[in-house]
């Protein structure tokens, strides 16, 4: 019996490989709400409860979950509005979510009450805030590890229910 060449075996799994690397899905990122877990004199921390949902077959572990978040803020009394970025980080700890499953993980995000600037008004008197979450988180898949962006654009309730 004849032996492979070895440049065929690697060329057939080098193909294989990459085959496989365009079947990755892109995880689905959802901010579900937004809960304040503590407060000092210069700033707090709010707790994100971020679901993921994984459409693929196979686990995903993710390391490194770079955000930018930003609220929406009046402007003046002609509802002018614009984007106010009030925290940025990075979430290290792995997160694992196998095969077609939906998980729910509470990130916290630290803040200054500066960053807040006029929109914290707002958000006292009616409770509810819109947000913009974008950012990135690498992702380990059978094929190597991939970056995904996120972006999401919506409004919670300070008390942790949104929508």
């Amino acid at each position: 019996m004849r032996r492979p060449n070895r440049l065929a075996v690697l060329t057939a799994a080098a193909l294989a490989l990459s085959a496989c690397a365009g079947g990755v899905h892109q995880p689905e990122i959802d901010l579900e709400g937004v809960s304040i877990g503590s407060l000092g004199l210069t700033g707090g921390t709010l707790v994100a409860s971020v679901r993921i949902h994984n459409p693929n077959r196979f686990s995903l572990r993710a390391d490194d979950l770079r955000y930018r978040l930003s609220i929406r803020q009046p402007r003046d009394e002609a509802r002018d509005t614009s984007w106010v970025e009030f925290a940025e980080g990075t979430y290290g700890d792995t997160i694992t979510v196998r095969g077609r499953e939906t998980r729910t993980f509470r990130i916290p995000i630290e803040f200054s009450y500066g960053g807040l600037r006029g929109a914290a008004g707002t958000m006292m008197r009616t409770g509810r805030v819109q947000y913009r979450a974008e950012g990135t988180v690498d992702v380990r898949t059978p094929v190597g590890t991939r970056e995904f962006p996120f972006r999401k654009t919506g409004s919670v309730m300070m008390s942790g229910s949104g929508r």
